[in-house]
């Protein structure tokens, strides 16, 4: 095997490795994205801005899953652990615009070794409301 071959293959692991890990979390941040935008479109109709977190944290609630801490060990459970506060709603009624967004990390396990590495995700949408 020469060092061409070597290079290539470590290379070939190292994106099925990345692959492994970071698809599911790009895959459950789509889930994020079409949720926030089904919120989006509830603003010209929906006059609440809690009622338009309540929608997406519905659609999110059997979304993914997310690591917390307890007892001092680091434990999977299921949902990504949003609360009404970490989704933002604002209008402007004189612009007729609005968004609605949902900044947000998660913990991706690396397996062999234990350790968490933060990815950061904001899955948002903006624009202009239509009745």
């Amino acid at each position: 095997m020469n060092l061409v071959n070597l290079t290539l293959l470590l290379l070939v692991g190292g994106a099925a490795y990345a692959g492994w890990l970071f698809v599911p979390l790009w895959l459950d941040d789509l889930d994020v994205r079409e949720a926030v935008s089904a919120g989006f479109g509830q603003l010209p109709v929906e006059t609440s801005d809690q009622r338009i977190r309540e929608l997406v944290l519905q659609r999110l609630q059997s979304v993914g899953t997310h690591w917390e801490e307890r007892d001092g060990q680091q434990v999977e459970v299921p949902g990504l652990g949003f609360t009404a506060q970490d989704i933002q709603v604002e209008r402007d009624p004189q612009a007729g615009t609005g968004r609605v967004a949902i900044d947000y990390t998660r913990s991706a396990r690396l397996k062999p070794f234990d350790r968490f590495y933060p990815v950061h995700f904001l899955a948002e949408r903006s624009g202009v409301l239509r009745p």
